[in-house]
């Protein structure tokens, strides 16, 4: 396969599972009542919009024979926002088995999306989209450690709710 095809076919998965990101967030914010808990999800989701709103933009310049562009000084990572992670944020999570499962998945996500642009860096001979996904890793990585502490917080919950704990 021509290095353009793989490029093309590299950003194409990576579209696919932002997108994939960006529907399981609007499903989890819109199966809650919580403004916490819609305000967690949507976040995400904006976020995931970006992702996929920079890899569409790469894919239409690649497409068309175009320089890809350096967006580096458009996209920072947000910092960690910790304050909406509370005792009763994390109930709401863990009593809640479709937004408990939400974060399951989307770590999954999360780490796929880590893999596939590890896999992209390394495969890139453009010094852009090498910078690129170097900053892609960063940010799924803050989100699978966000979306980690989460599962396990929340765990506890999920636990005394289903009743599991051998007692």
């Amino acid at each position: 396969m021509a290095l353009k095809e793989m490029l093309i076919s590299s950003l194409k998965k990576a579209m696919q599972g932002e997108m994939d990101s960006v529907t399981l967030y609007s499903t989890a914010a819109n199966h809650s009542n919580d403004p916490e808990v819609k305000e967690f999800f949507n976040s995400r989701r904006e976020e995931e919009r970006l992702h996929y709103n920079y890899l569409l933009q790469y894919y239409q310049e690649i497409s068309n024979d175009l320089q890809p562009s350096d967006l580096s000084d458009r996209m920072t990572i947000p910092a960690s926002d910790n304050t909406i992670i509370s005792d009763s944020f994390l109930r709401r999570i863990g009593e809640d088995q479709i937004l408990y499962s939400a974060i399951s998945t989307a770590l999954l996500l999360e780490k796929d999306a880590i893999e596939h642009y590890r896999k992209s860096m390394k495969e890139a001979e453009n010094n852009t989209l090498k910078s690129f996904f170097e900053l892609m890793i960063r940010w799924e990585s803050k989100h699978y450690d966000d979306l980690l502490l989460v599962q396990k917080e929340a765990e506890q919950y999920y636990w005394q709710i289903n009743q599991f704990e051998p007692f």
